[in-house]
């Protein structure tokens, strides 16, 4: 017997009351009851009343103490129940497998009849078939025809700006010859309508290409993925990887090698950089890689020669660790959120514009979808805000404090984060957008409690959480030098960091999830050789370094008494 089989009962309810004209004399009435009851008692009361017709007044009086009467009766049948279910587990008259299998059962039942029915996506299948073709011999041929498509962007983007660039050039000619006979032969309304008729030949170009780069891109997609679906079928039937006919692949010579060779390195001299191996951790020690380097954070994200040996290898490990639980993130600073935007993000969409996006939405429209969905709650936020402010100015209305006026905007504020999910970058597959204010952080006074490091620590938090285990993020908070930047400046400002990003990182372990195996901090790409030693040689200070054990071999006497 189990709780399943256990019926239910039926228990008499009786009730009793007085006749109109003798109350001495009672009518006694007895109605079987289903227990436990899944009705009403006040239905099942009208019920009675119509049915044996009872006066209307005893309404109340029957209705309560039938709901009495259906709740001692229900406890009891409980009791009663679960007496007997103990009883029975304790004797080992229980068929618990039975009954798991019998949940199991219904629980399926339920979730087949009222979830939703919801296969796997286009995105999901394209993104399987991607992450087993590009671990399998079809990786070089995917590179080629991703790089061939990415050609065809660039192409495309070059023959824009020249086209832009003559436009300009001959609108301006146009523009200073109008000025030049101003007040002669040309009045200013003639130049406001030449000016005018400028920006609508601009608008009318630059929607021309928009267009025509926005056609080039969904073309490229779509016949990626029915080459790429082609040539996994192929893959799977045959165990070969062919060709396909209709690959833009077929008009390649087959002797041409995939990558050509390095250019020599320019006469700038090599980029500054060191590495450290450190551990963190006092019992259950974690390593990590820490890398210093003055670089450019958009140098992860360029693809500038895709015929450059070191190119197409950045791309090589970008595409292997695309869908993989090692992804790579960069921590781009910004002081203007979507749709407002400004450099470095303008830079970074110029740079994922360059070649075709296959597996993730455009950085247009990924930045639109963010404008979109902060809305609601930066207002939230702002409203709290205000709610808190004006009751802290109605508590000091005494001292003549005015109550702050709302705010309406909906801007993002100084340490919060916007991401953008990228494929077609050079080494990054994640881009962190932190929002700063940059005349804060000229300031050399910031705690360990300012915005911009509370979004690092929330950059980190996240990272761990999805799988990034590499992550770029600046050192000093500052992506170019300025006057202020002295070396005691620097300094300070690279021990807040690294402590923080130290703190951050600890924190980390017990978040669960991607161990941040690889950190790497970027300076200025223009910071001076004694800068960079003095920073490098700071981080031992602050972290503990994996260095190996140094012997000195055994000296004669030694291994003479050893011999004996």
């Amino acid at each position: 017997m189990t709780a399943e089989t256990i019926e239910n009962t039926t228990k008499l309810f009786k009730f009793s009351f007085p006749t109109c004209t003798n109350e001495d004399v009672l009518f006694k009435l007895e109605v079987p009851v289903l227990i436990p009851h899944d009705g009403s008692t006040r239905e099942l009361v009208q019920r009675v009343l119509n049915m044996f017709h009872i006066p209307v007044y005893l309404e109340e009086e029957l209705n309560e103490k039938l709901a009495e009467f259906v709740s001692k009766e229900t406890k009891t049948f409980h009791d009663e129940r679960d007496a007997a279910l103990i009883s029975q587990l304790k004797n080992s008259e229980l068929n618990v497998d039975g009954i798991v299998k019998n949940w199991e059962k219904l629980f399926k039942d339920n979730v087949v009849e009222f979830a939703e029915q919801k296969g796997t996506s286009d995105e999901e299948v394209f993104a399987a078939a991607y992450h087993k073709l590009v671990h399998s011999p079809a990786l070089e041929t995917i590179l080629q025809v991703e790089n061939s498509y990415a050609k065809t962007v660039m192409n495309t983007l070059k023959n824009r700006d020249e086209d832009i660039k003559k436009l300009t050039q001959r609108q301006t000619e146009e523009m200073e010859e109008k000025v030049r006979l101003l007040n002669t032969s040309t009045t200013e309304e003639e130049i406001n309508a030449l000016a005018a008729a400028h920006f609508e030949a601009q608008s009318v170009v630059a929607g021309r290409w928009g267009s025509q780069l926005d056609a080039l891109a969904q073309a490229q997609r779509a016949h990626h993925r029915r080459w790429l679906m082609a040539t996994l079928e192929e893959y799977q039937t045959t165990s070969a990887l062919n060709t396909p006919s209709n690959s833009p692949l077929a008009t390649f010579s087959a002797d041409s090698p995939l990558y050509s060779p390095a250019p020599a390195p320019t006469p700038g001299g090599p980029r500054l950089e060191e590495s450290f191996t450190i551990h963190l951790g006092s019992q259950l020690k974690q390593t990590h890689n820490i890398r210093i380097v003055a670089a450019d954070p958009l140098d992860l994200c360029r693809v500038d020669n895709l015929d450059n040996g070191t190119a197409a290898s950045r791309r090589l490990q970008t595409s292997l660790a695309l869908y993989s639980s090692e992804l790579a993130a960069v921590v781009l600073l910004c002081d203007s959120p979507p749709p407002r935007l400004a450099p470095p993000t303008t830079l970074l969409a110029a740079a994922a514009q360059a070649a075709t996006e296959h597996h993730f939405a455009d950085v247009d429209a990924q930045l639109r979808l963010v404008a979109e969905r902060v809305k609601g709650p930066v207002e939230k936020r702002n409203s709290q805000r205000f709610k808190e402010q004006a009751e802290n100015a109605n508590r000091g209305n005494g001292s003549g404090v005015a109550p702050p006026r709302p705010r309406s905007k909906r801007n993002l504020q100084t340490g919060d984060v916007f991401v953008t999910k990228h494929s077609n970058l050079a080494d990054v597959h994640v881009v962190f957008h932190l929002i700063v204010d940059d005349s804060s952080l000229r300031s050399g006074d910031i705690t360990s409690r300012h915005p911009a490091i509370l979004g690092l620590r929330n950059i980190l938090k996240a990272a761990c959480s999805n799988d990034v285990t590499s992550i770029s993020l600046p050192l000093l908070l500052r992506h170019e030098h300025s006057e202020e930047m002295t070396l005691a400046w620097c300094m300070r400002r690279a021990e807040l960091v690294l402590k923080c990003v130290k703190g951050f990182v600890l924190e980390a372990a017990g978040w669960g999830g991607a161990e941040l195996q690889t950190l790497h901090f970027l300076l200025p790409p223009d910071t001076r050789a004694d800068l960079f030693t003095a920073l490098a040689h700071q981080l031992p200070n602050i972290f503990r370094l994996s260095n190996p054990v140094k012997g000195k071999p055994p000296s004669a006497a030694t291994r003479a008494d050893e011999g004996r």
